[in-house]
This record gives C-alpha cells, structure tokens and sequence, in this order.
C-alpha cells in the first residue's frame, strides 16, 4: 500500500553472495521490518509546477522551515515518485541528514491545498522525530505485534500533525479530508480508521489551541497583577 509511512533504510544487493542473498531477503520481507521501501527521487527540472513548490521561496520551503523550526528537528523535503510522502531518519544513504520524501503525484493533485499538504508533511515530521523501533526485532515478533505497532506510531504521527498545523496556522480539515478520500472511510493493518484519524488529529489541533489560550491568559493574568499598584506594594513588602 502506497502512503504515509516512516521509511526504514533500504539495503543494496551488490554480489550474489550468501550475505546478498540474506539482505535481498530482507528487503523481500521489508513491511515487517517496520516500513516500505525507500522510493525513488523525481526529476523535477522539467516540471515547472514542482519547480515552484520545491523553490527557495516556494510553499514546500516555507512548511520546511516552520516544521524545522517547531521541531527543533532538521529536516529536508525530496521530492520522490509513487508515494504520498514518507520519512526516513538519518543514515548512510541520506547523507546523515533525516529526510521527508514528498510524492510529485500527490502535490500535482493538490498543490492548490495548502493545508493538506502541510497537515501530510507534518505527519511525516513526527516520523521522523519518533524512535518506536529502536530496540525491537522484527523477526521476533508476530505480524499482529507488528501491525499493532505500526497503527499506534501512525496514530502519534496524526497527533503530531494536528499540533503542528495550529502552531503552523493551518487547519486539520484538509488532511482529513484527504485521509477520507484515500481509505475510503476504511480501517486496514496499518491505520485505523479515518473517523479515528480524524478525532485524534482534531483532538491535537484543539489541545494545541486551549494551551496556547492558557499561556495568553496567564501571560494577561500577570500583567494585570504587575499593573495593580495595591497588589504591587504587597509583593514589594513580601
């Protein structure tokens, strides 16, 4: 299945030896190593719709460095072909840099839609600020073990989205339009259902906004405190 995943790394197969052989079929059985394959990266040069998305100053540049920024996590957005997007964290084959491979099919369709695209990229941002498999060993465990796995990591990606598209100053209704439309309101392995989706990305969107509300008015609180100059002579004599 095509989507939004966290990307494991992909091993190469260079000779046709018995560690060949084993790597190959690592990368045969790689779902259960926690992720898809790592797609590959599109020429854009002769696309001038990605051309302008992926400028300096082009709408993928300005969610980057907003997601940067809030996630005190560098990341770099590529663009890749067959899929929707996908995260995959620092490594050899990135250059030690933690990547987040945007589709060219899904930002053609929807380049118009600013927050669907954040609220996506934004998901893929908590991939990469996740480290759910460190320590596991995926041939230990069953597939229904992984698959739980996997839904829950999906289900903290969604609620990282949800936070970050209020901090961003987008709203959630556009991913989760885009959620429905691709799971055609269907629960599978790796997700839950889009009604589920939905909940907890709004959930996150409303919590970010109440505590920013919170701080405003403790903030407002204070300064009324500080300016009262009764309240001002008793912390002067405390």
């Amino acid at each position: 299945q095509v989507g939004l995943t966290a990307t494991p790394r992909q091993l190469k197969v260079t000779e046709q030896s018995k560690a060949a052989q084993a790597d190959a079929e690592i990368n045969a059985d790689n779902r259960k190593h926690f992720g898809e394959p790592v797609p590959d990266i599109a020429d854009i040069r002769n696309n001038p719709v990605m051309r302008d998305l992926f400028s300096r100053l082009g709408l993928l540049a300005r969610i980057q460095r907003k997601l940067n920024t809030l996630s005190r996590k560098k990341g770099q957005i590529v663009p890749a072909k067959k899929t929707i997007a996908c995260a995959l964290r620092a490594c050899e084959e990135t250059d030690g840099q933690d990547v987040v491979f945007a589709g060219v099919e899904f930002l053609e369709q929807h380049h118009g839609e600013e927050d669907t695209i954040a609220g996506i990229l934004a998901h893929e941002w908590g991939h990469l600020l996740a480290d759910w498999t460190e320590g596991l060993n995926p041939v230990a465990m069953s597939w229904e073990e992984i698959f739980e796995l996997r839904k829950e990591e999906e289900a903290s990606a969604d609620a990282y989205a949800g936070k970050m598209l209020f901090q961003m100053g987008y709203s959630a209704e556009g991913m989760i339009r885009f959620l429905n439309k691709v799971q055609k309101n269907k629960e599978c392995l790796k997700y839950h259902s889009p009604a589920t989706r939905a909940a907890i990305i709004r959930t996150a969107h409303t919590e970010a906004r109440r505590r920013q509300n919170q701080m405003i008015n403790l903030k407002s609180m204070f300064r009324e405190i500080g300016s009262n100059p009764f309240t001002a002579k008793l912390i002067a004599v405390a």
